[in-house]
């Protein structure tokens, strides 16, 4: 009955967030928050650590353009070894998921332009809007495992390659090329989910 008590008096989670960060009767240390969109937090291609790195430099640079924590402190942050640090620092930059430039022991850390078309968010929500489409068809744990596979594979990366050619060159021609991709992905998902998924002839 206490729990349920605690759950009734709880406030909607944004207004309740704002709340807990603003606390300040035990510690003042931490009393900002992070705005980080879900196309971040969910994104695939991602490794959970690289997710969790990518949002504390975005916590660092709050209302500025950049940041310039120690590997050690962001170590201590996301939990995880500093070489580990290093290691997923480089996969980001090599993703140009964030722009890192190295001044003697530390390092500066911008985010890109056009991160709203950035190739893994944008392959990444291509593929949550087709789980949405058919989630309800297949068994849920299976198409995880599936999903999981699939955004490991060749393929996935040669789409995203080809994204990547799009967004750095950002030519007035290509206004529709991304959407032809992403859409060329799309068939291609549809195609593998039914070699993976083939519907029952009996139904």
């Amino acid at each position: 009955m206490k729990d349920f008590v605690q759950i009734q008096n709880c406030q909607a989670a944004n207004e309740y967030m704002d709340k807990v960060s603003q606390e300040s009767q035990f510690t003042s240390q931490h009393k900002g928050f992070t705005k980080v969109p879900h196309k971040i937090h969910r994104c695939y291609g991602l490794t959970h650590y690289e997710k969790l790195i990518l949002i504390d430099l975005i916590a660092y640079m709050s209302d500025k353009r950049q940041c310039y924590p120690t590997i050690e402190m962001i170590a201590r942050n996301v939990g995880c070894s500093s070489k580990s640090v290093e290691r997923h620092i480089k996969e980001l930059a090599d993703k140009k998921k964030m722009i890192l430039v190295s001044q003697g022991k530390n390092n500066t850390y911008f985010l890109p332009n056009y991160l709203h078309c950035h190739p893994y968010l944008l392959m990444s929500e291509k593929t949550h809007e087709f789980i949405r489409s058919i989630w309800k068809q297949v068994n849920e744990r299976e198409l995880t495992l599936w999903i999981q596979g699939m955004v490991k594979r060749d393929e996935y990366k040669s789409y995203i390659d080809q994204l990547q050619r799009l967004n750095e060159r950002r030519l007035p021609i290509d206004k529709f090329a991304e959407k032809e991709i992403l859409e060329s992905y799309a068939q291609f998902l549809k195609a593998e989910m039914t070699k993976r998924f083939p519907p029952d002839v009996n139904g």
